[in-house]
């Protein structure tokens, strides 16, 4: 840097460097967390995920209950999608994001973790809930849905709406999934959701889930990680972990 009479500046050099430096200090985190030879149950570390609510219910809380018994002194820290926790990734300050493949990027390795299946959600007064969702249906109904606020903040089930050019009426956008069957009891809204997630929404007597009047793609969440972490052995460890128990979600 250089002072130019009013604030400092970036030497042409250091504009050079500019690019290329922050993947340098990620790699040297890395190496610097590199063993000769190291197990699972001997990590004492915490580990950072960005997830959605969705992914946190039915994957990470799973992965946590079998790490506190086979690496005790592992933890998880689950974050939100957002601005700064994309940031925080891409600076390889969080270490594992999961999420559907356009959360992915150049840089960015990823693997299969598991697939999802889609129900609708009326609340038991709905006329739907007798005679099971029709296109008419679907399409004159008020939907809840989720936006992140990321991007264009558009879940795995919007963006296919989108691809296919349908539109629907939104009654309502929330940065949860867990929390949408919430905003259909005692309303004539329709909530597309996870069929994972219908265990989640067995105490809400007043709702029913329909399927779908047409086929939706099933989603795919993917483990994704910067390249950096190849230098890191108990990243690679607890990605393998993951990679297992997901598999069996």
């Amino acid at each position: 840097f250089f002072y130019d009479g009013q604030k400092m500046r970036p030497t042409p050099f250091g504009q050079t460097i500019a690019g290329i430096v922050p993947e340098m200090v990620m790699r040297l985190r890395a190496l610097s967390r590199m063993r000769a030879k190291t197990d699972l149950g001997s990590l004492n570390r915490r580990f950072t995920v960005i997830a959605s609510d969705y992914v946190a219910a039915v994957c990470l809380s799973i992965i946590s209950k079998q790490l506190s018994v086979v690496a005790p002194d592992v933890s998880l820290a689950v974050v939100p999608f957002s601005e700064d926790s994309m940031d925080r990734f891409n600076r390889g300050k969080i270490d594992f994001m999961i999420g559907p493949s356009f959360w992915s990027a150049e840089g960015f390795n990823r693997a299969a973790l598991f697939e999802e299946e889609f129900r609708c959600v009326v609340c038991k007064t709905n006329p739907l809930s007798k005679t099971g969702m029709t296109l008419e249906g679907f399409l004159n109904a008020p939907h809840v849905v989720t936006n992140f606020f990321v991007g264009d903040g558009k879940s795995h089930f919007e963006n296919w709406l989108h691809e296919q050019n349908i539109t629907i009426k939104i009654a309502a956008s929330l940065p949860s999934f867990v929390v949408l069957p919430h905003y259909i009891s005692g309303t004539a809204n329709i909530s597309t959701i996870h069929k994972r997630l219908l265990n989640q929404i067995e105490h809400l007597e007043d709702l029913v889930h329909l399927e779908p009047p047409f086929e939706i793609p099933n989603l795919t969440e993917y483990l994704i990680w910067r390249e950096h972490q190849e230098f890191d052995v108990e990243a690679i460890l607890i990605r393998e972990f993951i990679m297992e128990v997901g598999r069996h979600v």
